[in-house]
């Protein structure tokens, strides 16, 4: 059904009729072919799929250039996706989620790169938190309030009984370094992703670590609706090498050549430990497979099903729309045909 450009009937599906309003009028970018995508945060091994793709030549070679700028924090991403200012962007899941359906956000997934929240409470051995509940009267340090991370903390408290306002959220660094906040005692734990947790088991022996399974997508690619139907070729050869990048990543035996690569043209945190950041990329890549090699930047239907009604019985949400209205799988699927 699909060839050629797709029409705003081929790429939304069945997408809300007041999406399509807000994509009317809006002005195409990167004419010359530049594409512009923008991370949450700064460069790490999290976000190696666009960046590898970009120094291994596999954009050039689906003749995008790409521009690859990092955000201090989800909300941004989705900001300056709606500004226009940026064609993609990477975000959290829920945080997507509650902008499209409490705020009407132009926003729609094209992919999800990691099938399970890459977040992590961290906090240390000699008082860990195991549980969520055991978040309650603590500070938690977090690297945006009011993003990906406060989105998935909130789900998680209330799932768990605790009222979100019993936590003290206080801004930190998504890094290693913020467990030294911890071990001063100006934090009882903060949230980190995957590379922030790997790393910092790396350099302590007191780091504990609970992983955030919050039943969402972990972090999706989003873009405005008018953007894909002005030029959905360019998105397609997005998804078409970011999908080659992250498949070849996690199948490689030894990804130090990737990282090496990687750092050549990105300043990327912690890579200059390439043990750790061998070990940091893995645990990435397994979040990229969490589904299967058959979902890999996938949107999976069951997964975006049950995370709208669990937002929505978590009160989050406004209303429980069909989740078909969300995402798109119609780029990928012709990126990969």
């Amino acid at each position: 059904m699909i060839q050629g450009t797709m029409n705003r009937r081929g790429f939304l599906g069945s997408a809300a009729a007041s999406l399509a309003v807000l994509a009317a009028g809006r002005p195409a970018l990167g004419q010359d072919g530049t594409f512009r995508f923008i991370t949450p945060f700064s460069y790490s091994l999290a976000f190696a799929p666009v960046l590898y793709a970009d120094v291994a030549g596999y954009y050039a070679e689906n003749g995008l250039q790409m521009k690859i700028e990092a955000a201090k924090g989800a909300a941004m991403v989705s900001q300056m996706v709606i500004a226009g200012q940026m064609d993609a962007g990477r975000t959290g899941g829920t945080n997507m989620i509650v902008s499209r359906i409490n705020n009407n956000a132009p926003l729609i997934s094209i992919a999800t790169i990691a099938q399970v929240s890459p977040f992590y409470v961290i906090s240390s051995t000699e008082s860990p938190v195991n549980s969520v509940a055991e978040l309650e009267g603590r500070t938690v340090g977090m690297a945006s309030l009011g993003g990906s991370m406060e989105g998935t903390l909130d789900l998680l408290l209330r799932r768990s009984g605790v009222d979100p306002a019993a936590v003290t959220k206080v801004k930190v660094a998504d890094s290693a370094a913020s467990f030294a906040l911890i071990e001063a005692g100006r934090a009882g734990a903060f949230i980190g992703n995957t590379s922030s947790m790997v790393l910092a088991q790396a350099a302590r022996q007191n780091v504990n670590a609970m992983a955030m399974d919050d039943g969402m997508p972990g972090q999706v690619y989003v873009a405005h609706p008018a953007e894909i139907e002005t030029r959905p070729d360019s998105f397609v050869a997005f998804l078409k090498a970011t999908h080659r990048a992250a498949a070849e990543i996690a199948a490689a035996g030894d990804t130090a050549p990737i990282i090496k690569a990687i750092v050549e043209k990105y300043d990327v945190s912690g890579a200059d430990d390439l043990e750790a950041a061998r070990r940091d990329l893995g645990a990435n890549a397994e979040n990229w497979m969490a589904k299967g090699t058959g979902n890999l930047l996938r949107n999976v239907p069951e997964v975006w099903a049950g995370a709208v009604q669990l937002l929505h019985d978590a009160g989050m949400i406004d209303s429980a729309p069909d989740a078909e209205t969300l995402y798109t799988n119609a780029l990928l699927d012709r990126a990969l045909a």
